[in-house]
């Protein structure tokens, strides 16, 4: 049962005739509008290599067979690869792989081949931030990310400092990458409908992110650090994770001056570049932080 990457087959349909329902403990809500699986596989460079995570029923797979040289289609239902195996096995574009998202070798897959590379994916809600988290670790690696997630998640994503959106992960993610929100996808366009409205998302690689910075490692413990705290002040926040015995909070201060800022501002008010002059000043005076 070969697919042409034209016909999208309805997800309920699919299951029902092999007597499968959606499973809650994967976190399966799957696409069935052709016009945004088009959309986001559209997103993504022509004649891509690109893993797909949470491949499911082959909606959005389908899509993608049409327009990357290679899709890996991976996903973690076996019953589902199984599916999915016999509705791509006419489709040579198409390597069906059964696996954990958050186990899958990512820069083993894609580190050998040759640029356009992408990963693309309807993201499982309850796995979202260590699903990205994973993604970036390897964003040496491909090019481009198309991903589908909540649409309060693509906020926090794309938020400005000072909003109530803004937090570390705005930060996080956008040290790694530019983050552009594509379209919004409605609770009507999956099977089973979910709660929540979902957003599509484009994350592309910050070539020079580590220019200017000091300690890398250090500048990600700063921006956590910086909002543990949400409330208290940048001071608090940041004395709070110094390790015991090793600097205080007038050391602290000093470093937050250095850096062109005032201690008693809050660390959701701080751009990208704010912490980065943060983080090599605290390098500077060799302050670490838990």
């Amino acid at each position: 049962m070969a697919d042409d990457g034209t016909v999208l087959h309805s997800p309920k349909r699919l299951m029902d005739a092999r007597g499968l329902r959606p499973r809650k403990r994967f976190g399966q809500n799957f696409l069935v509008d052709p016009r945004f699986a088009q959309r986001v596989a559209d997103a993504l460079p022509e004649g891509a290599f690109a893993l797909e995570i949470g491949a499911g029923t082959g909606s959005l797979t389908a899509a993608l067979s049409a327009r990357t040289r290679m899709t890996i289609a991976l996903e973690i239902d076996r019953d589902l690869v199984a599916l999915l195996r016999e509705r791509f096995e006419g489709s040579p574009n198409v390597d069906v792989h059964e696996g954990d998202a958050l186990e899958f070798d990512v820069r083993g897959a894609l580190g050998s081949q040759r640029p356009p590379r992408a990963v693309c994916g309807n993201l499982p809600y309850y796995i979202t931030t260590p699903l990205i988290e994973h993604i970036l670790a390897c964003a040496d690696v491909w090019e481009t990310a198309v991903l589908m997630v909540q649409r309060e998640y693509a906020r926090r994503l794309t938020a400005r400092p000072g909003t109530a959106e803004y937090a570390s992960l705005t930060v996080f993610v956008s040290y790694y990458c530019t983050v552009e929100k594509l379209f919004d996808v409605g609770s009507a366009g999956f099977y089973p409908a979910p709660a929540v409205a979902s957003s599509v998302v484009r994350l592309t690689p910050r070539t020079d992110r580590s220019a200017g910075v000091r300690d890398e490692a250090l500048l990600l413990k700063t921006i956590r650090a910086a909002f543990a705290q949400r409330r208290k002040t940048l001071a608090n926040c940041l004395t709070a994770a110094l390790p015991a015995g090793l600097g205080g909070r007038v050391e602290v201060e000093a470093a937050i001056r250095a850096a062109g800022l005032d201690p008693s501002i809050r660390g959701e008010r701080l751009s990208l570049e704010a912490f980065v002059r943060l983080a090599n000043a605290l390098s500077q005076n060799r302050i670490a932080l838990l």
